[in-house]
């Protein structure tokens, strides 16, 4: 089991702030406080969202220097991650940049003071150091007898809109810049590249512009891709999907993208999975956990919503992209607009954004939506479905997507619209950016780092037919994971 840590944009900024705070008045002090998070499982990562800043009050905290805390601090603490039904975090900072290491004196605070009062949660303890340079280093303390904790690989959060990680170098394989790449590391620099190489990236979706933005991840040195698409490729479909051949019609979508992003891949340690499945069955939601970022590149509701539910309750970005096409039925193109976003905390949702309703999403569980269409003919009150989606909106759309990813992870802090929505609209040649927020009662936007505690109401359990996962076997292991951490 990986396990990771991720803060809400609030909570990092919150405990940014507060423990940084002497640093940034030129003062050699540390400081500390408490956090409450909730779990997310994944199909082979273990996160804890830090969603709640416990900030401490007068009198409870001692700062000499170094920083301690009083016995009714953690008290409270505990107490609220009990009334709410958390885990407790504990928060301190160093005073050098990048991921920390524990002193001796921290082992004992975290180990001995804090872990045994903290397991009355039924949660493991979540110990995080902060360095200058507002980076985060996470360990678990799972085990009550375990001399050392079980260290992260990674700790995500987002600051002022920018996507920002911090990563173990011990616990993963060293970065090797290859020839390949030179000219992407020249665009932005070797440190940007490795950040986002190393990220676990997800596309659901491998049609025409999911397979777009397949291909141009692989080529831009991502190592580790995960593909969902249920879809087979249809005799329509080869007019605008990347790659596909005569030959291929009613092979699986992700299969050819697989194939051909293992050709396209210009990274050293290149790992694809492919899960001809819907992202609804239990298992593909589960891998899905497993990502730090998200690609949509689906029309229907369903996905949507689900996606939607991940990027809030468990906090991981997901970078959304559609098109909207009308054509005359005299044959004449009407109009055409395509957008892209990204969702997750701080952010407006799809459902805010209109683009799906909860009615939607009922009436394609209940089997009774149809296909959408992209393209619909009108004239005047008439309407006659056409064809779908074209190959250079699709490759247009997939590449700003990728972009988009690409500057909320190198974003600097004076570049301008680091969130929001840019739309294009085809016939007048107009790309517009606006900045976005949910609706003030959106109850999407109430579910931020709630994780497991807030289930999306339709999984489907049953097991996928590739056999890359099953269900049973993920559940069974979770279960032995669970009794060690509670025994």
């Amino acid at each position: 089991m990986i396990y990771e840590a991720v803060f809400s944009q609030r909570a990092y900024e919150q405990a940014r702030d507060h423990l940084l705070q002497h640093i940034q008045r030129g003062q050699m002090q540390e400081d500390l406080c408490f956090g409450l998070w909730n779990p997310s499982t994944g199909k082979s990562r273990y996160s804890a969202i830090i969603s709640d800043i416990i900030v401490p009050i007068k009198g409870d905290r001692v700062l000499n220097g170094n920083a301690a805390f009083e016995a009714e601090y953690l008290s409270r603490a505990v107490r609220l991650a009990n009334d709410r039904g958390m885990g407790l975090a504990f928060m301190h900072n160093h005073f050098t940049p990048g991921w920390q290491d524990m002193s001796s004196q921290d082992i004992i605070a975290e180990r001995d003071r804090i872990a045994p009062v903290a397991a009355s949660t039924k949660l493991p303890l979540i110990g995080l150091t902060m360095g200058t340079d507002g980076s985060l280093s996470a360990r678990f303390w799972i085990d009550r007898n375990q001399s050392s904790p079980a260290w992260c690989q990674k700790v995500r959060f987002v600051e002022s809109g920018k996507i920002g990680i911090t990563y173990n170098e011990k616990a993963l394989p060293p970065y090797r810049r290859r020839p390949q790449l030179q000219r992407t590391i020249d665009s932005w620099g070797l440190a940007m590249q490795e950040k986002m190489a190393r990220l676990r990236i997800g596309v659901v979706g491998v049609g025409s512009v999911g397979a777009v933005v397949v291909e141009s991840l692989a080529r831009m040195g991502m190592e580790n891709l995960l593909l969902i698409d249920a879809d087979r490729v249809k005799n329509h479909n080869l007019d605008r999907l990347l790659h596909a051949k005569r030959e291929d019609v009613n092979s699986y979508k992700v299969k050819i993208a697989e194939k051909h992003a293992r050709c396209a891949a210009t990274s050293d340690n290149f790992q694809v999975t492919s899960i001809p499945e819907n992202l609804q069955n239990e298992a593909c939601y589960r891998a899905a956990l497993d990502c730090d970022l998200l690609f949509s590149c689906v029309d229907r509701p369903l996905p949507k919503d689900l996606l939607n539910h991940i990027a809030y309750t468990h906090c991981i970005p997901v970078i959304f992209g559609g098109i909207f096409i009308e054509s005359k039925t005299s044959g004449r193109l009407a109009q055409a607009n395509w957008n892209v976003s990204i969702i997750g905390p701080e952010h407006k949702c799809l459902r805010c954004d209109g683009q799906y309703t909860t009615s939607d999403v009922v009436q394609e569980r209940d089997g009774t939506w149809d296909d959408s269409e992209y393209i619909r003919a009108t004239d005047n009150a008439a309407t006659i479905p056409r064809n779908q989606n074209v190959f250079p909106l699709s490759t247009h759309l997939g590449s700003a997507m990728v972009l988009e990813m690409v500057r909320h992870l190198i974003a600097e802090d004076w570049w301008p619209g680091k969130s929001g929505k840019v739309t294009y609209s085809f016939i007048p040649g107009i790309q517009a950016h606006f900045l976005s927020a949910c609706d003030p009662n959106c109850i999407v936007a109430g579910r931020i780092g709630k994780g497991d505690t807030d289930p999306y109401p339709f999984i489907d359990p049953t097991p996928i037919r590739s056999g890359i996962i099953s269900p049973p076997s993920l559940w069974a292991r979770m279960s032995n994971w669970t009794a060690r951490i509670f025994k």
